[in-house]
């Protein structure tokens, strides 16, 4: 059942969570106007300005001089005074920073216990949201909803409905009245999932069907080129094997669809989906830079599948 608190009610509820600081992302910013040096001229300003920390120096972004970043504290404190003034239950909310390249990243991962339902497996799941925002240009501050398996912990990525709740330009004053409106529309969207996942549990996939799905998902070509080849003859162990290069990836989320999920779940899409999430949420990365920004690998595997879903839902 969907709980609603009143209307900026959640002053309490969210004094525990201010007191707990800011994780990671407890570190002050700076910019500073680019210069280049020529014999002819000596230093000359650019029309760049780096943002920087200012605990360890480490650059952060480069941008015009009209670009107003966003502290990472200040970013935190607005996403508290949305959630702060929305009338979503936050009862038992459950607040996670983490940063990735240097700190150029933050992203803020909430779970609201009290606004959950039985997914079709008869696991609990709870509504997330996840905050997002950069200094190197890869995204703007947007705050997206998902779902939170209690039993497999799998984030699972919301591919129905309006994704981004609450997405905002890089100003030094976000619109916290406007998110708190706006995000409240996750209800929606966490209503919307739960009919999705059911009808998903009711359709039927082959382990061809699954393995074709997992390669359109990943847009691997090697494997792609190896089924159109092979037209009706091909079977995923022949294609995991005649790759050129192993893709740990694709080895990965088939396994656990075909030792885990199939099992548990049966032949259908949402147990397939579940072998998607199970990857985007736990498969730690293989390069070493990777694996320390691993937050940011997580949230780049949630968006493809989002597209993956999406693209055919169109």
């Amino acid at each position: 059942m969907i709980n609603v608190s009143p209307m900026f009610g959640n002053a309490q509820g969210l004094s525990a969570i201010r007191e707990g600081g800011y994780g990671e992302a407890d570190f002050d910013i700076a910019t500073q106007t680019l210069n280049y040096f020529t014999p002819e001229q000596g230093h000359i300003n650019s029309s760049k300005t780096v943002v920087y920390r200012t605990d360890t120096g480490e650059e952060l972004g480069v941008h015009g001089h009209g670009y107003k970043p966003v502290p990472p504290k200040k970013m935190i404190d607005a996403c508290r005074d949305i959630l702060e003034r929305s009338n979503l239950d936050i009862d038992g909310l459950k607040e996670r920073i983490r940063t990735s390249h240097n700190g150029s990243r933050t992203f803020v991962q909430y779970t609201l216990p009290s606004h959950s339902y039985t997914t079709p497996d008869g696991d609990t799941a709870s509504l997330g949201l996840l905050a997002i925002s950069s200094f190197d240009g890869t995204w703007p501050f947007i705050i997206s909803a998902a779902a939170i398996q209690s039993a497999c912990t799998n984030l699972q990525v919301f591919v129905g409905g309006e994704v981004a709740v609450y997405k905002a330009k890089h100003t030094k004053s976000l619109d916290i009245d406007v998110g708190s409106r706006v995000i409240t529309k996750a209800l929606d969207v966490f209503e919307n999932q739960q009919d999705i996942w059911a009808d998903w549990s009711n359709s039927y996939m082959s382990n061809k069907e699954a393995f074709a799905a997992m390669v359109q998902a990943l847009d691997n070509d090697s494997a792609k080129r190896i089924i159109d080849e092979n037209l009706f003859s091909w079977t995923p162990e022949q294609v995991l094997k005649d790759m050129p290069r192993k893709s740990t990836d694709l080895n990965y989320i088939y396994g656990v669809w075909l030792h885990k999920y199939k099992t548990r779940l049966g032949s259908n899409k949402w147990a397939f989906y579940n072998a998607l999430t199970d990857w985007s949420t736990h498969a730690k990365p293989i390069a070493k830079t990777s694996i320390l920004n691993l937050a940011s690998v997580q949230h780049q595997r949630q968006r493809l599948i989002q597209e993956y879903f999406n693209k055919r839902a169109a």
